[in-house]
Order: structure tokens, then C-alpha cells, then sequence
């Protein structure tokens, strides 16, 4: 991955993932903490939670289209700013008294309901703004810049809860919100296709992509496969608890320590990315990222030590790294430039469809075995590992026979001498 030039925009959109994936990191912490302190329970942060799923299921229906009718980086800009003046304003508030628990929840369900405008936004800039050799490396930093920022905004919202309270949290995710619409602002770059608007109401530019989904032989499979890492870190998450309360008696420290050698794993993993995707090529890369996954799940299924526990955490981020950066840039190129918005933030709505279907499920088996629950988990990303397979034997995947196109035809968007991005 060395010598890759991301360019000016890259970079500047790499800036304003690492600034509002430190102010994410901080802010759910903040609030939770918060919420608990007002009402002596979690039930608050709870409802919360399930007002944040509602929105996950509903707001993406407009970000889509939108993304896609207008400039993505205008409205990725707007977002941001948005946000981060939001909090701002909220955290003065809050530090001048008592908090209100209203406003607690509004400025949470506030962040919440930008993020699918924020990603299917990013998910369509990144092939404009960077070179399709490129855009796997960039993508692979863009996952350090995700997983750093959420380590530093994790960190640094402990110092200030510690010193100031978990109020002024409010006061820096904001500058890190205002930070990432100044660098996505400054990240200049062509402006992708706008499709005209059709139908009446946001949300009825739905039609390309269905059509997408039943005439190209394949994409379904894809979409669905984009869905995979994401999951297991839903699942890994969901039983993260149980595990330290298993290996290290329920110790904060060693919860932190899990979820940082995770985010460590994933870090790392990014720079041997365009190493392993030369010898085993994309799509072998992708199945190794997801068996090992796996794997990882079925060791800890088997009840190891304190320490193996902390290192399947960090190969589980690794593997995770490698699977989602090739499956997420082979998606981009697939997809047509005029429906990508929709693309990504279709991408989301599965995802959360899946973990709707799957966490009550898993939870249930927690509460027998976590064994028994950490090899469902193991099942369900070797699920993912044959689905790679067959998405790998579909035609009109990337770098063979082009990019999706908005009416299901496909059309090659990579010159000769870029680097070939195939399905997975």
C-alpha cells in the first residue's frame, strides 16, 4: 500500500472521518453516562437505543435519494456542521445546569438521525474523489481513521468525564463534528451524477436500484455480502460483556482492554492489506478475512485463557479489516455512479435487518451458554464465507465486466492501467 497518492480530496475526506469517528466515540459514552446519572438505571439509554433503531429502519428511505439528487459533498458538509453546532449549543446548555433528560435524548436521536445522510454520502464520494487504484487503499484508511478516532474520542471522553463531567463531552464530539464539515468541505472534487428527481416525496427514487437488484445477476448477493463485517462486529459486541465478565470478572479495564485490541487488530491489518490481496487476489482475500473471523468466534467458543482471549480480539479485528475493505470497494465500483447513495445506505438498512433478525436470537443462546452463542456467532460469518463464494462466480462483477450501471446495465469505469477490483 506504500506509494498510493490518495490526493488533496482523500485526504482531506480521511481528515473528517478520523474528526467524527473521535466525536462518535465520545458521544455515546457521554450520553450514557449521563442518562444513567439523571434517572439511576439504563431503561433512559434504552429507550434511546430502540428510538435509534426506528430511525435506521426509517430515515434511510430519504437519504438515499437525496444523496443521489444532489451534491454528496454539500450535504455530507451540511450534516456535519449541523451536528456539531447542535451539540455545541446542547453542551453550553447542559454545563450552565442541571441536565435536562429531554435534551439529552433529542441531541443523541439528533446525531442519529444524520448518519445515514453522513454514510451513504461518504460511500458515494470516495471513487470520485479518489483514483480507482486507490480507492482499496483508501478504504483501508479510512478503516484506521474510524477505529483511531473512535479509540482517541473513547480515551479522551474518560479524561474529561474524570476532570469536567461528562457535559462538556458534548462541547469537543461538537468541534470534532465542525472539524469534519470543514475538511469534507475543503476535499474538492467532480461532482458525481445527479439523478433527476421522480415521483413525488423523498423517498420515491427507490426504483433504479430495485430494478438493479432484480436484472443484474448477482448484485443482490453482493449488497447482502457488504453486510457481513458489520455484523460480526454487531455480534462480537453484543456478547463482549459476557466474555470479560467470563475471562476477567466483569473488569472495566479489561472491557476496554477487549474493545482496543480489536480496533488495534484492525488498525494493523490495513497496510499487509495490498500485500495478501496480491497473493490470494480480492475475492480470496475477502473468504480468508471471513473464515478467520470464524475461526476466531469458534476458538472463543472454546473457553481459552485471559490472554488467547485478547489475541482472538485482535486477529478478529484484523480479519475483520481485510474482508470489509475489499467487499466495500468492490461494491463502490459496482455500483453506478448515479445510485450509490442508495447503494450504501441500502447497505445499512440490510445490515440492520440482519442484526434485527440475529441479536434476539444470539441473546437468547447467551443466556444458556455463551458458548453456545459464540459458535453462532461462528456459523453465521461461515454463512458469509460460502455466500463469498458464490458472489465470486457471478459475471458482470467488477473488473470483468464493469461497474453496475442505473438501469442494470453495467459499464466498465476503470482505465487499462488502473489496478482491477473484482467481486468478491
Amino acid at each position: 500500500m506504500r506509494g498510493v497518492n490518495l490526493g488533496r480530496p482523500g485526504t482531506w475526506l480521511l481528515g473528517g472521518t478520523l474528526a467524527t469517528s473521535l466525536g462518535g466515540g465520545m458521544q455515546t459514552l457521554a450520553a450514557g453516562k449521563l442518562l444513567y446519572d439523571e434517572t439511576g438505571s439504563i431503561a433512559a439509554f434504552g429507550i434511546v437505543l430502540i428510538v435509534e433503531q426506528l430511525l435506521t429502519f426509517t430515515v434511510p428511505l430519504v437519504a438515499g435519494p437525496w444523496v443521489d439528487r444532489g451534491d454528496p459533498r454539500r450535504i455530507c458538509t451540511a450534516i456535519e456542521l449541523a451536528r456539531g453546532t447542535a451539540l455545541i449549543a446542547i453542551g453550553c446548555v447542559m454545563l450552565s445546569g442541571p441536565s435536562p433528560l429531554g435534551w439529552i435524548m433529542a441531541m443523541s436521536l439528533c446525531i442519529k438521525a444524520g448518519q445515514p445522510f453522513y454514510r451513504g454520502a461518504m460511500f458515494s464520494m470516495a471513487p470520485a474523489a479518489v483514483p480507482g487504484a486507490a480507492l482499496g487503499t483508501f478504504n483501508a484508511y479510512s478503516n484506521i481513521a474510524q477505529q483511531g478516532g473512535a479509540l482517541l474520542g473513547a480515551a479522551v471522553a474518560g479524561v474529561i468525564i474524570q476532570g469536567w463531567g461528562a457535559s462538556a463531552c458534548f462541547l469537543v464530539t461538537g468541534a470534532g463534528f465542525l472539524l469534519s464539515g470543514l475538511a469534507i468541505a475543503a476535499a474538492r472534487m467532480p461532482r458525481p451524477e445527479a439523478e433527476p428527481a421522480a415521483g413525488k416525496g423523498a423517498s420515491a427514487g427507490w426504483g433504479p436500484v430495485v430494478a438493479l437488484l432484480r436484472t443484474e445477476r448477482g448484485f443482490a448477493r453482493h449488497l447482502l455480502l457488504g453486510t457481513a463485517d458489520n455484523i460480526a462486529v454487531v455480534l462480537f459486541n453484543l456478547l463482549l460483556f459476557a466474555l470479560v465478565a467470563r475471562h476477567f470478572g466483569g473488569s472495566a479495564y479489561w472491557l476496554s482492554a477487549m474493545d482496543c485490541a480489536f480496533a488495534v487488530g484492525a488498525i494493523c491489518a490495513a497496510p499487509a492489506l495490498g500485500p495478501l490481496e496480491t497473493r490470494l487476489g480480492p475475492k480470496g482475500a475477502v473468504r480468508a478475512g471471513l473464515a478467520g473471523q470464524a475461526l476466531c468466534f469458534a476458538a472463543l467458543a472454546a473457553g481459552p485463557g485471559g490472554p488467547v482471549v485478547i489475541g482472538l480480539a485482535l486477529v478478529l479485528g484484523a480479519c475483520n479489516t481485510v474482508s470489509w475493505t475489499t467487499v466495500t470497494t468492490a461494491l463502490q465500483l459496482r455500483a453506478g455512479k448515479a445510485v450509490r447513495g442508495r447503494i450504501g445506505t441500502a447497505r445499512n438498512l440490510v445490515t440492520a435487518g440482519v442484526s434485527a433478525a440475529l441479536v434476539p436470537v444470539v441473546s437468547r443462546l447467551e443466556q444458556r451458554s455463551l458458548g453456545f452463542a459464540l459458535l453462532a456467532g461462528a456459523v453465521v460469518v461461515a454463512a458469509y464465507v460460502l455466500l463469498a463464494g458464490a458472489v465470486a462466480g457471478d459475471r458482470g462483477t467488477p473488473g470483468e465486466d464493469g461497474a453496475a450501471g442505473q438501469d442494470g446495465t453495467t459499464r466498465n469505469e476503470t482505465s487499462g492501467d488502473e489496478k482491477e477490483v473484482t467481486a468478491t
